[in-house]
This record gives C-alpha cells, structure tokens and sequence, in this order.
C-alpha cells in the first residue's frame, strides 16, 4: 500500500511540475487558408478555442511562412494582432527572412500590437491547468500518506 501511496505522490509531483504541452503534439492546421482567415477576420475566439483543441498556431504554409509572416508580407494588421492575442509566437524562424525594411514598416504601424505591449500576462488558461490538477493530486497523496502512517 505505502508503495502504491508513493507513486502516486511521485506522479502527482512530477505532472505539477512538467508543462503539459510536453505531452501533447501540436496539430497543423487543416488548410492554412481558413486558419489565416479567421485570424484575417479577427475572429480571435474561434482560433482560441482551436488552439486550445491542439491547433498550431506557428504552423507553416506550404511556402514555410507562418500566420505572422504572411500577415506581415500582405501588410495585414488585424491577422497579425489576432494571430499574437491568440497565442501565436511573436518571432517565429520565417521572421528572419524577410526584407528588414518591409518588417520594420510593418511594425512602426500605429495600430500593430508591440509584443512589449501587450500583457505579459496573458497564457492561454489551459497551461496552467496541470498545475492544479498536480497539486491537487500530490495533496490527496499527501493526506492519504499521513492518515496510512499514523498511529
């Protein structure tokens, strides 16, 4: 029993400290063209609640761009601001190749989203889901332990 105890004490503390996207793979989008739409549209709740579904936001088109860049080639604001509130990483590898002018146009933009701007707090909720669920677990783990080991 007390083996049984300890194992799950061991499992709980190690899901309260491991992220838990380091289990879970990220899905390509299924058509680039309606994940990019939606992001166009600034439909930020459905591609929020794709993402959390597992939807890759960083995925690339079939030219290697990721949504962030191919907003930024068609100089497309509200894609890119969409695409950052949702989540989406903020210099993605594409980023280095493109025209450094273009970028910076594109970023001195009075409405684009500055990445130092936008709250460094926001995380999608459901990151932070493990933690509860390890700790909660570790805590029954616990108690379970001292109550068996009492005298």
């Amino acid at each position: 029993m007390r083996r049984i105890i300890s194992s799950v004490v061991c499992c709980s503390l190690v899901m309260s400290l491991l992220p838990m996207n380091a289990f879970a793979r990220k899905l390509p989008p299924a058509d680039f063209g309606q994940m990019y739409g939606l992001a166009a549209s600034g439909n930020l709740g459905s591609l929020l609640s794709a993402a959390e579904r597992g939807l890759d936001l960083d995925a690339p088109d079939r030219s290697g761009d990721s949504g962030i860049c191919v907003a930024i080639k068609h100089g497309d604001v509200m894609a890119y601001n969409t695409f950052i509130k949702a989540g989406a990483s903020v210099h993605p590898m594409c980023v280095n190749y493109l025209d450094r002018g273009r970028y910076e146009s594109f970023m001195s933009m009075p409405n684009v989203i500055k990445y130092s701007d936008y709250p460094t707090s926001f995380v999608p909720r459901e990151n932070y889901d493990y933690y509860v669920v390890g700790a909660f677990g570790a805590l029954l783990a616990g108690i379970t332990w001292v109550v068996m080991n009492a005298k």
